[in-house]
């Protein structure tokens, strides 16, 4: 079986190689012919950009270049338009809040003869925590492993988390980790270089994320912003604070949707796979095919026919994604919508990405990518790569999970969130079958999680 599946994953990568990068098209109204025969969902081949416009909201598109020199684009929502946004001069209104507080200040002074020296401290810090608008909620989203900024955005405005986030008063920002179909460039390195595909997730959170938070907090002129990471969007997010301590004072709260660190108790078929992976890992390196999972026009297009309602394949696309995140039959994803995920996911990254997580099944450790004895060395001091510790993770943790999760299995998040040191919430899906791709795709990821995670931030903005 394992042969079999090294074949096609092989057949599948030669494939990906041979195509040009997808010309997604960006009219809702008038989707090409060939998808109309097929009885596909409109948004079935839309950029993401594409997909929050086609809802009516507004989308702009931010590129930020990483220490190392990779282009990640970010795709942001900047406000709702269910909440229209006041039409206040920013900077008027924080004068005449500040104001109106300083007023409160004082005679609280009056009545209690507090100091003027603490009065003065009172203001001084209140002047530096008002120069920028105090109003602005901000939130950054990051994916999971072969996943980009789409997934947050496939589905009904009352279902999908960045819509539901921004109808909420968020500003939204949505990441791209490279190697995917939106960051696949680099300062001076191209895709169809073996190099360019060095790198596994904790790169990412080495490089990718202080970039992208370092962006947002410029671009937006706040102190703090909230970080919200799916799978892998947590795995980034813990390595990050290993690498960056500093940045837990960037985050006012970080919400966990499936995290993952340990990974031994993992129920995914993908773990057979654990003994072969750096064998499977090292053959398609030398064959030059160090990508995996590309998303090209013609894959787009093939795997969106092969999930569409009319499709006899229909079936086996669901069998797949059960394969990957946990045994439901995607019964809570909508049927005529499966088309539109499947176009867009997987959206491409490294096989080293895929390995790093074998590795933590296998070692039964959170830790840096394994390159053996020899690199190790070189990179990090050491024959055994550097262990990650959630003691580093000091900001405000809220942790969502559920049971019928393959990937994020409880027994895991269990551990993981007993390292951590300040999880201050806690909540379990109540709904046995759910998976961890229903936290992306789920109809009723609104109901059963996503008003938590507004609830959850809204108590710290």
């Amino acid at each position: 079986m394992l042969r079999i599946l090294a074949k096609l994953l092989t057949l599948a990568a030669v494939l990906a190689t041979q195509q040009e990068p997808p010309t997604l098209n960006m009219d809702s109204e008038k989707p090409h012919s060939r998808h109309v025969r097929q009885n596909l969902h409109p948004h079935t081949h839309l950029p993401t950009p594409g997909l929050i416009q086609a809802r009516g909201y507004p989308a702009e598109v931010h590129h930020v270049i990483t220490d190392d020199g990779y282009i990640l684009e970010m795709h942001r929502i900047p406000y709702s338009p269910r909440r229209p946004r006041p039409h206040v001069n920013p900077i008027q209104q924080n004068i005449h809040t500040k104001n109106n507080v300083i007023r409160s200040l004082l005679l609280q002074q009056r009545a209690r003869n507090t100091s003027i020296e603490v009065l003065r401290k009172s203001v001084e810090n209140l002047s530096r925590k008002m120069s920028i608008d105090a109003s602005k909620k901000v939130v950054f989203i990051q994916h999971c492993v072969m996943c980009s900024s789409a997934d947050f955005v496939m589905n009904e405005p009352d279902q999908a988390l960045a819509f539901m986030l921004s109808d909420a008063g968020y500003d939204v920002w949505l990441g791209n980790a490279r190697g995917n179909f939106y960051s696949r460039r680099h300062v001076i390195l191209s895709p169809s270089q073996t190099k360019f595909w060095d790198f596994s997730w904790d790169k990412m959170g080495r490089y990718d994320m202080p970039a992208m938070l370092r962006y947002v907090k410029k671009a937006t002129g706040v102190e703090q912003l909230n970080y919200i990471g799916h799978s892998m969007g947590t795995s980034i997010f813990f390595a990050m604070m290993n690498y960056h301590p500093h940045i837990n004072s960037w985050i006012r709260v970080m919400t966990a949707l499936a995290p993952v660190a340990y990974m031994h108790n993992k129920h995914a078929p993908f773990r057979f796979f654990t003994p072969f992976a750096e064998g499977i890992d090292r053959a398609f390196t030398r064959r030059g095919l160090p990508e995996l999972g590309r998303a090209t026009a013609e894959s787009s297009s093939f795997a969106s026919a092969f999930c569409s309602p009319l499709s006899i394949f229909q079936p086996l696309c669901k069998l797949f994604f059960a394969f990957v995140g946990g045994p439901n039959n995607s019964k809570y994803v909508d049927k005529e919508y499966l088309p539109v995920i499947a176009a867009h996911t997987p959206a491409g990254s490294s096989i080293h990405v895929l390995t790093h997580f074998l590795q933590l099944v296998r070692d039964r450790q959170f830790q840096a990518y394994d390159y053996g004895v020899t690199r190790n060395l070189r990179e990090y001091g050491s024959p055994r790569p550097n262990a990650f510790k959630l003691s580093a993770i000091t900001c405000p943790v809220g942790a969502f999970f559920a049971d019928n999760d393959w990937v994020a299995d409880f027994a895991d998040v269990r551990q993981t969130l007993s390292e951590l040191p300040k999880v201050v919430y806690m909540h379990r899906v109540q709904v046995k079958d759910f998976n961890h791709l229903d936290f992306l795709w789920g109809e009723n990821a609104g109901h059963l999680v996503y008003r938590y995670v507004v609830d959850f931030l809204n108590l710290y903005n």
